[in-house]
């Protein structure tokens, strides 16, 4: 075989193994079967990969080329594939049935010898990913592909000498090195390719679990803020209050027990009403602290909306705001107001927390309001990217805090 020969069978047979290596591509970027075959998030499914594999083998052994009276194809594409993604035993299975469909293809004296290189291939290429999994790492997987198929070749070889029915085989060695190249390259673009899509997936599943723990790692600094400091406090407004009211005080103790209660619940999420609830018990405390004039609460909480999924602690932050650095910084008479409603345009759900207040101004008792609210910013961008949003806006007599929700459920996104 001359060079012009040689470089036409090289085109020709990569043409084919692209063929085969985008057939194998595209069931790793396929998620269900991208699942199963590379074992993102669950164990790899061995026989998808016998599957996969033995789909590749008939369709590589079905676009092989007569060269000199040999047939020179790229089923071994198919049988390595089943052996890395499968163990030794998908590969042999896998080169099991290609080299069954293959043995139908040539002479009864070549069809043993071609069904125990196939065999040989998986069985060898599964040992070496099962023990040696670095050898079919990028930089190496070219070279092990190699060796196996010249393994494949010396097989074939010494069987058909043995049997005295090497007369076309031997001289044919040129096509068939150019067969081992060509075989090799499409194993290697799939590994690649596969690591790709492993590493992503990888990067992926990393990224939520940091933003599950972050967010989770913001609900635990937003109960251990106001455990120790907001418990005290109400304490001793129960003490106070006992001598005075008892029955005012039975209140505030359920109260204080439903608010930390759903404190240490640690839901995923929560329903609005359940958020309205919790928001009431910790109003109730407040008002008691701050005196029955001097903070009313209003609660606007239409049917539609109060059985929708939000992040847990939501209003928390927002009360608080709104309680110590509104009402409470007046020496009048206040407000807070929640409500909520569907934003027709959108389909958002719109929850609002609102203060006002009158009387004089009394000096900061307390800094740090924007640590929480900005905490409640981070959270809402973890759980919904940019579909979520916290916006403060000054009112009359005082601040209107306005939170902006997707009602879908609560899956979390990556960015």
């Amino acid at each position: 075989m001359d060079r012009l020969d040689t470089a036409t069978l090289l085109i020709e047979l990569a043409e084919k193994m692209g063929l085969l290596a985008a057939a194998a591509l595209v069931a790793v970027l396929i998620p269900p079967l991208r699942n199963r075959l590379l074992g993102v998030g669950r164990r790899r499914d061995k026989l998808a990969a016998v599957a996969l594999g033995l789909g590749l083998a008939a369709w590589g052994a079905m676009l092989g080329l007569d060269v000199g009276g040999e047939h020179v194809n790229v089923r071994a594409i198919g049988v390595l594939i089943a052996a890395i993604l499968g163990g030794w035993k998908a590969g042999a299975l896998a080169g099991l049935g290609g080299g069954l469909f293959y043995a139908t293809l040539v002479d009864v004296e070549t069809a043993p010898w071609v069904l125990a290189a196939s065999i040989t291939d998986g069985v060898l290429a599964g040992i070496v990913a099962e023990r040696r999994p670095e050898w079919f790492s990028t930089r190496r997987v070219f070279v092990t592909a190699l060796g196996i198929q010249a393994i494949h070749l010396v097989v074939v070889g010494v069987g058909l000498l043995a049997v005295g029915h090497a007369a076309r085989y031997l001289p044919a060695w040129p096509a068939h090195l150019v067969k081992l190249a060509v075989n090799a390259a499409g194993v290697t673009l799939f590994v690649v390719v596969a690591r790709l899509v492993v590493s992503r997936e990888e990067h992926a599943v990393a990224l939520v679990e940091a933003r599950a723990a972050a967010d989770t790692a913001a609900l635990e600094a937003l109960r251990r803020r106001l455990e120790p400091h907001f418990l005290f406090n109400a304490l001793n407004v129960v003490r106070a209050t006992i001598r005075k009211d008892p029955a005012r005080a039975r209140e505030l103790v359920s109260d204080l027990a439903d608010l930390y209660r759903y404190l240490l619940s640690h839901p995923d999420e929560a329903a609005l009403e359940a958020e309205v609830d919790h928001a009431q018990a910790y109003l109730a405390i407040e008002r008691a602290r701050l005196g029955d004039d001097r903070l009313d609460v209003t609660v606007e909480l239409p049917e539609e909306v109060a059985k929708l999924p939000v992040p847990p602690l939501l209003l928390q932050p927002l009360v608080e705001n709104a309680v110590k650095h509104g009402v409470a910084r007046r020496d009048g008479a206040g407000r807070v107001t929640l409500r909520a409603r569907l934003d027709v345009e959108s389909g958002a759900l719109v929850v609002e927390v609102e203060d006002e207040a009158s009387g004089a101004a009394m000096p900061p008792s307390e800094q740090g309001a924007g640590i929480a609210l900005d905490t409640l910013r981070q959270r809402l961008s973890r759980r919904y990217g940019e579909g979520a949003s916290l916006s403060l806006s000054p009112t009359a007599r005082g601040m209107r805090a306005t939170v902006r929700l997707p009602t879908e459920p609560l899956d979390r996104r990556a960015a």
